[in-house]
């Protein structure tokens, strides 16, 4: 069989709420803890169910969800195949591009050596799909500048649709991307938005994740909320976007030089992993630019980068910029677990309570 790269967890991600259920029963069956992430647990059920080809090497990234990246090496133990970890460095300079450069050449050697008749890397091949990440990167940034537009034109649930940086060897994201541009931008033209009577009179920016099968976004939308930003969705993480010489010699120390030393950059600037100051700054500076007025943090189970810090980066958000946050929990696909009625009911509240303060500020 010939080896391909499959991302487990974006199998698990699209997983119905039937299919669901069979693959948390599967994983637990193991040992599993079912107080992990609900995504984890799902990646790692689907992982071990055979309904994908065992595979022959798990590589993985600790340092974006650590969790996850766990949940990735399981599956690898479970099949007894060569597991690999990326280690990324906090720091972010020429040298530690180099570090994570040395690593993909070691997977490369690993699959070269594994798979000699069928894998030989090829610098033109990467070239060419980077080509593909840096035009959706483009397209992306203007998308997020659309919706800076008031009232909204992006909905919640399109913010939401986290660009799939895994699968940029498909030309037709490019489309994707721009026929979403396009129409974001007839729609802030003709001064169309997604809110109830076209009024806003709030603007939310949408922590970490979200429930998988419910929508709180037009829940939102329908009291007058936009939601048009997720911290993951287009535009919003400020990662290395690939042959920016200039962005590269002020993040690095000086220009990339291969396309190998350009994807360590993509790699290294991963929006998560790294100290709690780059994505504090991150959403700062994004909140600036949208007119953020309240943070809602989905404080999913097991989420080590975003529970860790959401309080730090709330009593940031409104000691320097006045913005409200909601610490929320929530789980993503476990329906058993996840209440769709009192999760609604206490974003109504939040809302209700930052609107009554609005109010009273402007009459003051």
């Amino acid at each position: 069989m010939y080896p391909a790269d499959v991302s487990i967890e974006f199998f698990a991600d699209r997983l119905t709420k039937d299919q669901a259920k069979r693959y948390f029963d599967l994983v637990r069956s193991h040992g599993y803890p079912d107080s992990a992430c609900d995504r984890v647990q799902l990646t790692a059920g689907v992982g071990i169910s055979s309904h994908l080809p065992p595979p022959a090497i798990c590589a993985t990234v600790p340092g974006d969800c650590d969790t996850m990246a766990q949940s990735l090496l399981y599956v690898g133990r479970f099949w007894k195949v060569p597991t690999f970890a990326i280690d990324v460095p906090f720091e972010v300079n020429i040298d530690a591009v180099l570090y994570v450069k040395e690593q993909l050449n070691q997977i490369i050697a690993l699959c070269e050596e594994r798979f000699p008749e069928h894998i030989k890397y090829d610098d033109d091949r990467l070239i060419e799909l980077q080509e593909l990440f840096e035009g959706t990167w483009r397209l992306e940034e203007e998308i997020f500048d659309l919706s800076a537009t008031k009232p909204c034109p992006v909905s919640g649930r399109d913010a939401l649709r986290m660009p799939p940086i895994q699968l940029y060897d498909d030309p037709m994201m490019l489309d994707y991307f721009r026929d979403f541009r396009d129409e974001l931008k007839a729609r802030a033209g003709e001064g169309k938005n997604v809110l109830k009577d076209g009024i806003e009179k709030f603007r939310v920016y949408w922590m970490c994740s979200a429930p998988f099968y419910e929508d709180p976004f037009t829940f939102l939308e329908e009291r007058g909320c936009a939601v048009p930003c997720y911290e993951e969705g287009p535009g919003a993480p400020s990662r290395y976007s690939v042959r920016n010489y200039e962005d590269a010699e002020k993040r690095f120390g000086r220009a990339l030089r291969d396309p190998l030393e350009e994807e360590a950059g993509v790699i290294l600037t991963c929006h998560w992993g790294n100290v709690a100051e780059r994505r504090i700054g991150e959403v700062m500076r994004n909140s600036e630019r949208l007119g953020i007025e309240g943070l809602v943090h989905f404080m999913q189970p097991g989420c080590i980068p975003c529970n860790n810090m959401a309080k730090i980066l709330g009593e940031r958000a409104e000691k320097e910029l006045g913005v409200k946050s909601l610490y929320i929990e929530g789980w993503c696909q476990d329906l058993e677990k996840h209440n769709e009625a009192e999760f609604e009911a206490k974003l109504e509240d939040w809302l209700k309570v930052c609107l009554a303060e609005k109010e009273a500020e402007a009459e003051n």
